[in-house]
């Protein structure tokens, strides 16, 4: 008993505190809607930190400093994703950080909604990160039904997908 007790200690002490996200995957979800395209893309912290601080100089982030390192994850935002329909690129509207409690970085983005047609979905982040780096990326529409999904990985970073027309805006 002493010998699992010791052991649990050990454990607790030495091992790194647990992540809700692997360093090296993320998750994408796209939620076509009648007027926009919401993307919500979650990220282990190191991954969010090493795209806005290459050089390793920001520990952590904390709900304490976050207010700090928000504008320049905002502005990294805006470069995630390349989201391109009629060979026209889709312009960030709005975008959202949050730090989570599993202390994940989540970034939310709104573009404009396209008319129907094709939609090339570029993850530009995983090719800055390099190799190793991946993650699923999921399209449904607003009734949670499945446009498309695909696996991605920094040498293929790029899937597309059919955007059905927009159902009509009912009257009152």
């Amino acid at each position: 008993m002493r010998l699992a007790i010791l052991l649990g200690l050990v454990l607790c002490t030495v091992c790194p505190c647990a992540r809700a996200h692997d360093p090296y995957e993320s998750t994408t979800v796209i939620v076509v809607r009648p007027e926009r395209i919401e993307l919500t893309l979650a990220l282990a912290q190191s991954t969010a930190l090493r795209l806005i601080d290459p050089d390793a100089r920001i520990r952590a982030l904390e709900p304490a400093n976050m207010p700090e390192h928000t504008p320049r994850l905002e502005r990294e935002a805006r470069l995630l994703f390349i989201l391109t329909s009629g060979n026209k690129q889709l312009a960030p509207t709005k975008v959202r950080v949050e730090l989570t409690d599993e202390n994940d970085i989540v970034f939310t983005v709104a573009y404009p909604r396209p008319a129907a047609g094709r939609l090339l979905v570029h993850a530009a982040f995983l090719r800055r990160l390099g190799d190793g780096y991946g993650g699923l990326v999921t399209v449904d529409d607003e009734a949670n039904r499945n446009l498309g999904w695909d696996q991605l990985h920094w040498p293929r970073a790029s899937f597309d997908v059919a955007i059905p027309r927009a159902a009509p805006t009912p009257r009152n």
